[in-house]
């Protein structure tokens, strides 16, 4: 564990942040989970909660492990395929846009 000051701060802010935007995206998902966005916000909560489980387990475990380096690695795919189910459904939107 590190036990440098603002590295804990940073820890400590990084989780607070992820908790309260995953609880405004699980809000935002029950108002919009018929729409075309539905999925998209449903996976932004998954990588909210996946934000809270990384930044945890920097603050408690040494910074080059393997758990950490899967976690990360994980964190990132996460990530991806949220960014590509925003491209799929911004695509799909314009095109129903456009045909309309």
């Amino acid at each position: 564990m590190v036990d440098t000051t603002v590295h804990t701060l940073s820890t400590l802010f990084a989780v607070i942040t992820a908790t309260g935007a995953g609880v405004l995206s699980i809000l935002y998902w029950q108002t919009l989970r018929e729409s075309p966005f539905g999925t998209v916000i449903a996976l932004l909560t998954l990588t909210m909660s996946a934000m809270i489980v990384y930044h945890v387990v920097v603050f408690l475990v040494e910074p080059d492990t393997v758990l950490l380096e899967t976690l990360r690695s994980a964190l990132y795919t996460v990530v991806a395929i949220f960014l590509w189910l925003v491209v799929v459904t911004h695509r799909q939107i314009d095109n129903s846009a456009g045909a309309g």
